[in-house]
């Protein structure tokens, strides 16, 4: 557990991404983030723990980060979050600012256009998942120069606002922290 919650990462999907199952260890009810595939892993862990996995939180709509999300609808009542126009199956769309209560987590939408029209990271607790649009020493690709910008000046008003010691969870690669990417990653020099 970090920070008063239960949290593992896994590595998920035929193009492979980190994914993280985060819980309220009081309530047991759970969120996935970034279902780019489902595993016997995930199930083993969500029955081990007894998580009631019950929100799926989708950062952009790549297929990469949504292939396990007829897998994981199928097998869970759940509801399920991506920014708005990113993923047609979800049942909320987002436009960043939102709280979504997770038992007793309350995790933010953020919202980081730029790698994708509406991406989203989702802050809880300590930690910030960023899916594509921020990783340990660089940022995820984007299609134009004004989208790169665009991207990172939401990284710097909605991350960077966050404490130095907040912990960075992205989709590839390690985990990395706000301050260590505030003050070294060279996109924000």
């Amino acid at each position: 557990m970090i920070n008063d919650l239960i949290l593992r990462r896994f590595t998920v999907g035929s193009f492979p991404i980190n994914a993280y199952l985060v819980a309220d260890p009081h309530t047991r009810i759970g969120a996935f983030i970034d279902p780019g595939g489902f595993s016997k892993e995930i199930e083993g862990f969500v029955q081990e723990r007894q998580i009631l996995l019950r929100y799926l939180f989708i950062t952009h709509g790549h297929w990469d980060h949504t292939e396990g999300l007829a897998e994981f609808t199928s097998r869970y009542q759940l509801q399920s979050y991506a920014g708005e126009d990113e993923v047609d199956a979800v049942n909320h769309a987002l436009q960043g600012g939102e709280v979504i209560e997770v038992g007793r987590l309350q995790f933010q939408a953020l919202p980081i256009p730029g790698h994708t029209p509406c991406g989203i990271s989702y802050y809880v607790s300590g930690c910030v998942f960023t899916g594509d649009a921020l990783f340990c020493g660089t940022v995820g690709g984007t299609g134009s120069l004004k989208d790169a910008k665009r991207q990172v000046d939401h990284i710097r008003k909605h991350i960077f606002s966050l404490p130095d010691e907040t912990l960075v969870f992205p989709a590839h690669g390690p985990m990395t922290t706000v301050g260590i990417e505030k003050y070294t990653n060279p996109f924000f020099r």
